[in-house]
């Protein structure tokens, strides 16, 4: 009997029983132990996942926060920066397969053209498929990237039809099913969710004991799949995005249909495919090997982030630099919220209307009439009923978070393996773009560990459906798929494919070189190409003596040409006619018909210089395109350039803006000052005139009175004086009286 499963714990697998109940609680318990194992991944990666996008719904315990300044955050989201741009320089284009011989010594033609069909074959179905193919190659490398893991697996799909042999069967009333024969072939791949994928536990991938992927089936689907009755037992619910999560967190995301969660189970012990449903208590199905690949798994290694040897799970890269990214935000929402804080505001005497109307009514040359002016003037005019922010204390904490942010994104640059040319911009102006390619290819080798993993993946995957066409498809859909019935080899194709039908003697080999996905460096090819032509010119002129003296040494000759071509790509067909060559030089001619030497070598010479004039052509051709991509990467820069200087004027016209309003307050302070103290003065001289005229008005009363009382006195010193001279007259009359009467 089984042990406890509640406890979660196998001692033997010869504890369970062959029968489905039994296989079903076995399984049960290694998904359970696999999903507590992998909880904090698939939390941190759906985590990772909103962040990349800046996704700020309540879900799941998520960021909530909003975008706005007032109480939330303001996130400078470099993750997605970074991400993005590491993506698009190690994919922009699908790849290009190469297949070759491992052995590429001696004349082994058989397996030449046997390599030329297998390459041509997974070419033209990267070419038939190419939409869904860079699909699953970009979808796997943003898992790799983001949450930490990217899979895909190969699949073997073949449809049939009834034979032409059911129409006898069936007239002869013969009740057994009639006979089917394949109506076509093909190995797919599919690419599964990171959150998808569940494997045993392991220090590696070698020894992993197993692998999971869940599909999710409807009923009609699980009906077709598994019949009617396991259909009917199974539990149906509705898809949410995040499909370890108990429940659905948004109704509004999640799928209309319900669907029935299925894992398919690759074990590598028993070499069976086992599929189960969690709550179901029993195993759906069990099938032997299918695909009967040699490492048995139908998906190949993972592309996985940083594995440690101490247990095989990933750890994403956002994990590694997370505190950075987190400073840098805290830092960009302080400069936010102070960006805001940075205007011309304060606070005013609300006793005080003209300081409001000064503002909302003033314009040049226009003054506020003040009811009270003494009483203004006394409380110290605008400065003493007006106060303004700070703004020099805003501005240079402004300036000190810009500092210490730019500091962290550098620091976050060296971290990720990031610098500024990864991101398509100048150090400066007058940088060229010479050294500007030299920063390229210096910052680029630091990703070049990624890259060759990004490219070894597509190979793997290329490898297992190579494998699977070599040991399932049927000999004419090989053939038909080369297309090899107008190739010089095309007598070599039986032969051919009876080598790629014995997995145990073909020694090929499969390549995706990573530069083929990413930019063409026709540069380096062109490079290549030249050195090649200008060699095999060399070759040839030496080799022209020799040839005119014996002309039996040119098939010599030309198999140590052949020799030296078959390091390099795309030489099959050359190959091949250079075989053609080789044949007919061995074969015995009469000597009527034997060519001259010195024609025959100038008949060569005249190859050489037709292939050097083409090969003079596709440099031309290569340079032109290199140059058009030089020039539209100088635009782009360019533009990044001038978006830059333009951001920095901008911040110098704010700043200048911010000065020039300092200048005008301090002004118009000024100017209200003088205009206060030209109102005081002016005050006081109106005071100091009419006080003057009151006491020159009181001087006036004064002196006439002083006129009036002394006129007074005079006219009556007059009247006394003129009494007393008409006495005296008198007096002097009578006097002159007596003294006629004397004298008389």
């Amino acid at each position: 009997m089984p042990p406890n499963d509640a406890a979660g714990v196998i001692s033997s697998r010869s504890d369970y029983e062959k029968n489905p109940t039994d296989q079903y609680k076995y399984w049960q318990t290694e998904l359970n132990s696999a999903f507590k194992r992998l909880r904090s991944w698939h939390k941190q990666g759906t985590k990772i996942e909103r962040l990349y996008v800046d996704d700020r719904v309540v879900m799941g315990g998520l960021d909530t926060s909003d975008s706005g300044t007032s109480g939330g955050k303001f996130k400078l989201n470099l993750f997605h920066s970074n991400t993005k741009t590491i993506q698009d320089m190690l994919f922009g284009k699908l790849p290009r397969i190469d297949v070759s011989r491992l052995d590429t010594t001696g004349n082994d033609d058989v397996a030449r053209v046997a390599a030329e069909m297998l390459e041509r074959i997974l070419r033209l179905d990267l070419e038939n498929n190419g939409e869904a193919h860079s699909e699953i190659f970009k979808a796997g490398l943003s898992d790799r990237l983001l949450p930490g893991l990217g899979c895909a697996r190969v699949r073997y799909d073949v449809k049939t039809k009834a034979a032409k042999t059911a129409l006898r069967a069936v007239s002869e009333d013969v009740s057994d099913e009639p006979p089917q024969e394949m109506a076509s072939e093909a190995c797919l791949f599919d690419y599964y969710y990171w959150a998808d994928v569940a494997w045993g536990w392991c220090r590696g991938y070698s020894d992993m004991p197993w692998q999971g992927f869940r599909s999710y089936l409807t009923k009609d689907e699980a009906k077709e799949r598994f019949g009617k009755e396991i259909a009917d037992g199974l539990t149906y619910k509705r898809r949410d995005v995040n499909p370890d999560k108990e429940g659905i967190n948004d109704p509004d995301m999640a799928s209309a249909w319900q669907k029935a969660e299925i894992w398919e189970i690759w074990d590598k012990f028993s070499k069976k495919v086992i599929w189960v449903s969690l709550g179901y208590d029993k195993v759906l199905d069990t099938r032997k090997d299918p695909l009967q690949l040699k490492n048995f798994f139908p998906a190949p290694p993972f592309l996985i982030a940083n594995p440690t040897n101490a247990l095989y799970k990933p750890t994403p890269d956002y994990h590694l630099a997370q505190d950075l990214y987190n400073e840098i935000d805290v830092l960009q929402t302080r400069v936010a919220i102070l960006t805001e804080a940075v205007k011309v505001v304060g606070v005013y005497d609300a006793s005080a209307e003209g300081i409001q109307r000064m503002f909302n009514e003033g314009v040049d040359n226009t003054l506020i009439p003040v009811d009270n002016w003494a009483l203004f003037a006394e409380k110290g005019g605008i400065q003493g009923q007006i106060d303004w922010v700070p703004l020099a204390e805003v501005v240079g904490a402004l300036d000190k978070l810009r500092e210490l942010r730019d500091d962290s994104i550098g620091l976050l640059q060296q971290t990720t393996g990031m610098a500024d040319i990864m991101r398509g911009e100048l150090g400066n102006q007058y940088e060229g773009v010479g050294q500007t390619e030299i920063k390229a290819k210096f910052a680029s080798s630091r990703l070049q560990a990624l890259s060759e993993d990004f490219a070894k993946w597509v190979t793997n995957l290329q490898k297992l459906k190579a494998e699977i066409i070599c040991k399932h498809f049927d000999p004419m859909t090989i053939a038909k798929m080369a297309n090899m019935q107008f190739s010089p080899d095309a007598d070599k194709v039986p032969e051919a494919i009876t080598l790629l039908k014995s997995p145990n003697m073909v020694r090929l080999r499969i390549e995706v070189k990573s530069e083929t996905m990413a930019q063409e460096d026709y540069a380096r090819l062109q490079q290549e190409r030249g050195a090649y032509l200008n060699g095999l010119s060399t070759f040839i002129q030496s080799a022209s003596p020799l040839i005119q003296q014996d002309p039996r040494s040119t098939p010599f000759l030309l198999e140590m040409l052949k020799w030296g071509m078959a390091g390099f790509k795309g030489s099959s067909d050359i190959e091949g006619v250079l075989d053609q060559a080789i044949e007919t030089m061995k074969q015995p001619q009469q000597q009527e018909q034997k060519p001259d030497p010195a024609e025959q070598a100038a008949q060569l010479q005249l190859k050489i210089e037709e292939m050097r004039a083409q090969g003079k052509q596709q440099a031309e051709q290569l340079k032109a395109q290199t140059t058009m991509q030089i020039r539209q990467q100088d635009m782009q820069m360019d533009v990044q350039t001038r978006q830059q200087e333009h951001r920095m004027e901008m911040e110098k016209a704010q700043f200048e803006a911010y000065n020039e309003m300092q200048v005008i307050a301090a002004k118009m302070d000024a100017d209200v000052r003088t205009e206060l103290l030209t109102s005081q003065i002016n005050a006081q001289q109106q005071q100091m005139g009419q006080e003057g005229e009151i006491l020159k008005a009181i001087e006036l009363a004064k002196l006439d009175i002083v006129k009036m009382r002394e006129g007074k006195q005079f006219d009556m010193q007059i009247k006394a004086m003129e009494k007393s001279f008409d006495a005296a007259e008198n007096q002097k009359d009578r006097q002159s009286s007596d003294n006629s009467g004397d004298d008389t």
